[in-house]
C-alpha cells in the first residue's frame, strides 16, 4: 500500500510490482499474490482492463461514503441486469480511468473498463451495454464483482466547459482539469490560448470530440495564475458553472431602479416606519432581508413581526432580471466572497434592509402569548425603517450583560424563542449541533486564522422566528388556497422525507458499535425505521462526548435531503407538517415565487376575484421549473461552498507542516484513520503506512485499528496527539502523524 500510494497513477503487472518490491524469488510470489488479491478485493488497489495493478484512489471523502452509504444488497423483487441488453443512465468516472454507470430503478451501478469509455465524459447520460453479468453477482459487494459494460451512445453532454491548468509538452498547450475525473487529453490550439500561458488557470469551452480520443478545446477566460488564493476560489465556482459576473444589461437595469420611495409606493401598504424594527446578522453580512419588531398588547400579550424585504416590487415576473435569478435560483456563499442571485445594487441597496433608511417590505405579524401561543397572524405589506443593525455577538453581548440597546425587547424575544424552540422539539423537531468554521483570510485571499463558529442563543432567537413565519405562510397557503375544493391553486413547499430505511440500519449498527444506542421501530424481519424522538434521544446521548459533531453529521446524512416541491410532504427534521421559505427572497428565487403567490392569491381573495384556470396551469408548469432548477443549483452551491472550505483548511495547513495538535480519531478504515483537529475542526488521514510503532489491523466490528503485537486499539472517539506531516494543494489532502 505504501508503495502504491507513494506511486499513484502508475500501472504495473503483478510480476513487475513484485519485482519492484523485491520479492523476486518464486517462492515469495505465492504469498505475494495471496495479499495483492485481497487488497484488490477489498477495493484498497484496483486492476484495469490491460491486468495492471494501481492505488484505488482512495480520497478523504471514501470513508464518510461507505459509513453513509453501507453495503448494498439487491431487494427482494428488484431487477437484475441482463447481458446484451442496453441502459440508460449518468456516467460518473474514476481518476483512474474507469468509470461507473448509475441507472434509475437498480440498486447497483454498472463498471465500464477504461477502454470501454469511448467518448463520453464524467456526467453524461449515456447508453450502456451490458456485457458481463457475473455468476457469483452480489451487489455492490466489491468494485470488482459489477456488472460490466461498453457505452455504446452519448446521449446529452453535461460538461460545456472545463476549468484547469495550462501546461507545455513541446510544442503542444495540454490543459490539466481541475476535475480529475475528466479523463480525455484536451488540447488547446495556440490560436485558442487567448495568449493564456504555461501555469495560468483558465476556462476553456467549444469542446470538440476528436476522432483520436482527445479533446480540442478554446480558451474561454483567463483565470489568473494557478496556486493563488483568489484565482483558485474563482476556478472552483467556475468549475462549477457558477458565473460571478451579470450581463451589463442587467447592471443597468439595477442601476436605473430607484432607491428613493415615493407617495405612489405607499399605497395598500402599512406604514410601520415609527415603529422600533431591526435586523440581527453575521458581523460580515452584506445583505439583510430579514428584520423584528415587538410590541406589548394587553394581558402579557405581545405582537411580533416578522419583516422580509420585498423584492417582488423590484423584480418584474417575467423581466430579464427575473429570469436570471429563475436561472441562477441561490447566492453562492464561499470562503472569500458571496455571488448573488441578484446584482449587488438590489442585493446589498435597494432590497436590503439596511438601518437607518426606509425600505418596502413583505411582513407577517403574530398575536402570541408568553407561552408560546400564536393567537393570531396576519401578512402585509409594509413600509419599515430599521433602526439597528446588530450582530449575533451585539445581541449575546446585551442579552448576558442585562443592559444595551433595546434590552428589553431582546429579552422578550430570547424569552419567546426559548418557548417555540422547546414546543418544537416536543412535536418532533431535530437540533443539530454540526461544526462550522470560519477564516481570517490575509490581503491576497490566504487564510490566516481559523475560527471555529460557537452557536449563540442570539442565532437561535433569530432561527425559532424566521421558522414560525415560514411555518405560517405555508399553513396559511396550503389551508386557504391549495386545499381549496373548488378551485386548489399550486403552492411552493420545501419538504423532508422521512430516513431511508437502508440508510437508518446502517447508523443504528454504527452508532452500536462505538457504544449508543438508536432504538428502531421494526416493521418486520426486512424493514425497519425510526422516529424524530428516537433520534432525537441518540443527539441528546451523544451531546458533549467525543463524537458529538462525527454523529451529528452522519445523523443528517442519513435522512434524506430537503428540496423544494410543489406537493406537501412535510418537514420530519423540523416535525412541521406545512413548511415553505419565505424570509430569504433576495438569496433565494424559491422565497420570491412564495411572495408573489401569497399577494396574488390574497388579493384576489380580497376581492373576491377568481384566478383564471389558464393562470393557475401557467403557475403550476412555472413551479416546477422552480422547484427543479432550485433543487440541481442549491445541491451546486452547496458544492462550492464545501470545496471553497476544504480549499482554505488545506492552505492553512500547509503553513503549519510540523505542527502538532490535539485531535478525535473520526473514523478508521483498511487503509488508515481520520482525525478531527479539535481547535479548527480540520479533519486529515493518518495513513497506514505512517502507523510505525507497529503493523495494525482493521477491526470492523468496532471501527478501529489493532496493533498486532501491542495491542494499542486507535478507535472512533479517541483523542490523541497529531502532527501535520505533508500536505496536497491539487488533491486538497491532509496527511497526519500520530504523536
Amino acid at each position: 500500500m505504501s508503495f502504491l500510494t507513494d506511486h499513484e497513477g502508475e500501472r504495473y503487472r503483478s510480476v513487475e510490482l513484485a519485482r519492484k518490491m523485491g520479492y523476486g524469488e518464486s517462492r515469495q510470489l505465492p504469498g505475494f499474490w495471496y495479499v495483492l488479491h485481497k487488497l484488490q478485493e477489498d477495493g484498497v488497489i484496483d486492476k484495469d482492463s490491460d491486468r495492471c495493478y494501481g492505488w484505488a484512489g482512495l480520497e478523504a471523502d471514501t470513508y464518510e461514503e461507505h459509513l453513509i452509504e453501507g453495503p448494498h444488497f439487491p431487494q427482494p423483487g428488484k431487477e437484475r441486469y441482463k447481458v446484451d441488453q442496453t441502459y440508460q443512465g449518468k456516467l460518473t468516472t474514476h481518476p483512474n480511468g474507469y468509470g461507473f454507470v448509475d441507472v434509475e430503478g437498480f440498486d447497483d451501478d454498472i463498471f465500464i473498463g477504461a477502454d470501454m469509455l469511448g467518448q463520453a465524459l464524467h456526467l453524461d447520460q449515456i447508453e450502456v451495454l451490458v456485457t458481463k453479468v457475473p455468476e457469483t453477482y452480489v451487489s455492490r459487494q466489491s468494485p470488482h464483482q459489477r456488472c460490466e459494460g461498453l457505452v455504446v451512445n452519448v446521449i446529452e453532454r453535461r460538461l460545456a466547459t472545463v476549468v484547469g491548468t495550462l501546461h507545455r509538452e513541446n510544442r503542444r498547450i495540454l490543459l490539466k482539469p481541475d476535475q480529475r475525473k475528466i479523463l480525455p487529453e484536451i488540447h488547446i490550439p495556440l490560436k485558442a490560448s487567448k495568449k493564456a500561458k504555461a501555469g495560468d488557470k483558465v476556462l476553456v469551452g467549444d469542446l470538440e470530440f476528436l476522432k483520436t480520443g482527445g479533446i480540442q478545446a478554446k480558451v474561454i477566460e483567463i483565470l489568473g495564475v494557478a496556486g493563488e488564493s483568489q484565482v483558485e476560489v474563482s476556478a472552483i465556482a467556475r468549475g462549477l458553472g457558477i458565473d460571478e459576473t451579470f450581463d451589463t444589461e442587467l447592471l443597468n437595469f439595477a442601476e436605473n431602479i430607484r432607491e428613493e420611495i415615493t407617495d405612489a409606493d405607499l399605497d395598500d401598504r402599512l406604514d410601520i416606519r415609527d415603529k422600533t424594527v431591526f435586523t440581527i446578522d453575521p458581523v460580515d453580512a452584506k445583505d439583510f432581508d430579514d428584520a423584528l419588531s415587538i410590541e406589548p398588547l394587553s394581558k402579557g400579550n405581545y405582537r411580533i413581526g416578522v419583516h422580509i424585504a420585498d423584492v417582488s416590487h423590484y423584480v418584474p415576473e417575467g423581466s430579464a432580471l427575473d429570469k436570471e435569478a429563475h436561472k441562477r435560483a441561490t447566492s453562492v456563499y464561499l470562503v472569500d466572497r458571496v455571488i448573488p442571485m441578484l446584482p449587488s445594487r438590489l442585493s446589498e441597496k435597494v432590497c436590503s434592509l439596511n438601518p437607518g433608511v426606509d425600505r418596502m417590505a413583505f411582513s407577517v405579524f403574530f398575536n402570541i402569548t408568553e407561552s408560546g401561543e400564536v393567537k393570531k397572524s396576519e401578512f402585509h405589506k409594509t413600509i419599515i425603517h430599521s433602526k439597528r443593525r446588530f450582530t449575533y455577538e451585539d445581541v449575546q453581548q446585551i442579552l448576558d450583560a442585562g443592559k444595551g440597546d433595546y434590552l428589553e425587547e431582546l429579552q422578550v424575544l430570547e424569552g419567546l424563542s426559548k418557548t417555540l424552540r422547546a414546543q418544537r422539539m416536543e412535536s418532533g423537531g431535530l437540533d443539530f449541533e454540526t461544526e462550522e468554521v470560519r477564516f481570517r483570510l490575509g490581503s491576497k485571499g490566504e487564510p490566516i486564522e481559523v475560527i471555529k463558529k460557537e452557536r449563540l442563543d442570539s442565532h437561535r432567537l433569530i432561527e425559532e422566528f424566521m421558522l414560525l413565519a415560514n411555518r405560517t405562510v405555508a399553513a396559511y397557503l396550503t389551508s386557504k388556497f391549495a386545499e381549496n375544493e373548488k378551485n386548489p391553486h399550486p403552492v411552493i413547499y420545501r419538504v423532508h422525507g422521512a430516513p431511508q430505511m437502508e440508510r437508518v440500519t446502517v447508523l443504528a449498527n454504527f452508532v452500536r458499535k462505538i457504544g449508543f444506542d438508536l432504538k428502531l421501530d421494526r416493521k418486520g424481519k426486512e424493514s425497519a425505521t425510526v422516529s424524530a424522538k428516537a433520534l432525537r434521544e441518540l443527539l441528546q446521548k451523544v451531546h458533549g462526548t467525543n463524537v458529538e459533531f462525527l454523529v451529528n453529521e452522519l445523523v443528517l446524512r442519513s435522512m434524506s435531503k430537503a428540496v423544494y416541491s410543489p406537493t406537501n410532504d412535510g418537514h420530519f427534521g423540523l416535525g412541521f407538517e406545512h413548511y415553505t421559505h419565505f424570509t430569504s427572497p433576495i438569496r433565494r428565487y424559491p422565497d420570491l415565487i412564495v411572495h408573489r403567490l401569497l399577494f396574488e392569491y390574497e388579493g384576489a381573495r380580497k376581492k373576491r376575484k377568481k384566478i383564471s384556470p389558464e393562470r393557475i396551469s401557467a403557475i403550476t408548469g412555472m413551479l416546477g421549473s422552480v422547484c427543479q432548477i432550485s433543487n440541481e443549483r442549491e445541491k451546486i452551491a452547496t458544492e462550492a461552498e464545501r470545496e471553497s472550505i476544504k480549499l482554505k483548511q488545506v492552505e492553512y495547513m500547509s503553513a503549519h507542516l510540523g505542527n502538532t495538535y490535539a485531535g478525535v480519531i473520526t473514523g478508521a478504515t483498511e487503509y488508515g484513520i481520520y482525525v478531527r483537529m479539535v481547535d479548527f475542526a480540520i479533519e486529515g488521514l493518518v495513513h497506514m503506512r505512517n502507523l510505525k510503532d507497529d503493523y495494525y489491523e482493521y477491526d470492523e466490528s468496532t471501527y478501529s485499528l489493532v496493533g498486532k503485537r501491542k495491542k494499542r486499539k486507535l478507535q472512533i472517539g479517541q483523542r490523541l496527539k497529531v502532527k501535520v506531516h505533508e500536505v496536497d494543494m491539487t488533491r486538497r489532502t491532509i496527511d497526519l502523524t500520530l504523536e
